[in-house]
């Protein structure tokens, strides 16, 4: 029995041949995958995880504070108190000058007490709260301006791997082209139809195009790779795009500046990072203020030579301490100067943000028009460029175009495809860059 389930083991494990799972996705499937599993995604929403405890940990400073303690000490020795008298001693029937001896400890001690403390007066704590809100609207700025660079990133792989996977369309068909070409001029030279030097020219076209279909194919698994490395997809599994060029948006309308600057989160974001800035230099002035805090304290305490509870106290009191800080030298003055240096440094980020934030949709602006006439022209060039091949190849079937003629118009057709190709993709990756740029991502 043990070897009849060894053998059906083996036939699974071995002789079974390996299921791999086959993944398809468009764009909008790989932009889900991408939110799924983006490490860099991940890590920011951490942040904001982040601001949110800063958030509720400077709440607290302004929350009333309990704690409870509880003791238990066992006396090894014993401890008096010592009182002298003087003339009442001797009235009492001692001696003059006598010293009296008592016991004021026992031999078990117990002791418990809770506490309330509350801040009354403080500017830090508000501060501290003002601070913790900003520093999460300025994560969730940051947050976003984040997420929307790694979609842009995410479309552009996926047109990317796209392009190659065209190119690598391109090089097959073109090596195909050339083996059916030299196929036929082999059989001609056989016939005695065709020299043998043209049979050569055919053979030598058909062996070029294999590497370069190789060096395609291989382009092309390298982008599905990086694909499945940003989507979570294991790399032992196949993944077919789902795509095409055919589509493609139309060219946007300039915007103003000012509502380019209202949407980009990154550009918020540092205007939330100078708000901060701003408390903090409050929060720093504010260390010149004294701070007033309330404690009520309820005590019990018993004592006892045996393990019970005996001589019992209970007391209750309440108090206020007032902190007035008089002089640091000179650190909380060198604290005031750094927080504002700090507040000058955020306005000037902002004002370089600004010009850099132009100069970007500038040029992405640029790109997009550059990309969008060669769109154009590579089209009617595409389409002269496949004509020409199609004369050259029933010419050159019939005899009356050379084999350099015809590997000439296949180049022309093959580079035209890839032109028109590439500035699709050009006018895309412009295109994401300038929806991200724009905060319409």
């Amino acid at each position: 029995m043990k070897k009849i389930t060894t053998i059906i083991l083996f036939n699974i494990l071995f002789l079974t041949p390996l299921r791999l799972r086959a993944e398809t996705v468009d764009l909008n499937k790989f932009i889900d995958l991408v939110k799924q599993h983006s490490k860099n995604l991940l890590l920011a929403e951490k942040e904001k995880d982040i601001a949110k405890a800063n958030k509720k940990q400077a709440i607290s400073t302004a929350l009333p504070k309990i704690a409870a303690t509880a003791n238990y000490t066992r006396n090894l020795t014993s401890y008096y108190m010592y009182a002298d008298f003087g003339k009442l001693g001797a009235m009492l029937g001692g001696a003059p000058g006598q010293v009296a001896k008592f016991k004021v400890k026992r031999d078990n001690e117990y002791s418990a007490n809770i506490a309330l403390q509350q801040t009354l007066f403080s500017p830090s704590v508000g501060s501290a709260i003002k601070a913790a809100n900003q520093y999460q609207k300025l994560t969730d700025y940051s947050y976003t301006a984040i997420k929307e660079a790694i979609l842009a990133g995410a479309k552009k792989m996926f047109y990317q791997a796209l392009l190659l996977k065209k190119f690598w369309q391109v090089s097959r068909a073109a090596e195909k082209n050339a083996k059916d070409n030299y196929d036929n001029i082999k059989l001609k030279y056989e016939n005695g139809v065709v020299s043998e030097f043209e049979t050569l020219q055919a053979k030598v076209r058909w062996k070029d195009a294999i590497p370069k279909t190789a060096e395609a194919k291989r382009n092309y698994e390298l982008a599905l790779n990086n694909m499945k490395n940003w989507a979570g997809i294991s790399v032992a599994d196949s993944l077919n795009l789902n795509g095409a060029f055919d589509n493609y948006p139309v060219l946007p309308k300039k915007l103003p500046f000012a509502e380019i600057l209202k949407n980009r989160p990154d550009y918020n974001a540092m205007l939330w990072e100078q708000k901060l800035r701003k408390t903090n230099l409050g929060a720093k002035k504010s260390s010149y203020f004294p701070t007033l805090t309330g404690t009520a304290v309820y005590a019990y305490s018993a004592q006892s030579d045996y393990f019970k509870l005996d001589q019992q106290n209970n007391l209750y009191f309440a108090g206020l301490n007032l902190s007035f800080p008089i002089y640091t030298g000179g650190y909380r003055r060198s604290e005031v100067q750094k927080a504002k240096i700090e507040v000058e440094k955020s306005k000037v980020r902002i004002d370089q943000a600004k010009e850099n934030i132009y100069n970007e949709i500038s040029n992405i602006y640029l790109r997009l028009a550059e990309a969008h006439e060669r769109i154009a022209s590579g089209k009617a060039t595409l389409q002269a460029a496949q004509k020409a091949f199609t004369i050259a190849e029933s010419t050159a079937k019939s005899g009356l175009a050379t084999q350099l003629q015809l590997k000439d118009a296949r180049v022309g057709y093959d580079m035209a495809q890839m032109n028109y190709y590439s500035a699709i993709f050009d006018y895309l990756a412009a295109y994401f860059d300038w929806q991200r740029a724009t905060g319409r991502e």
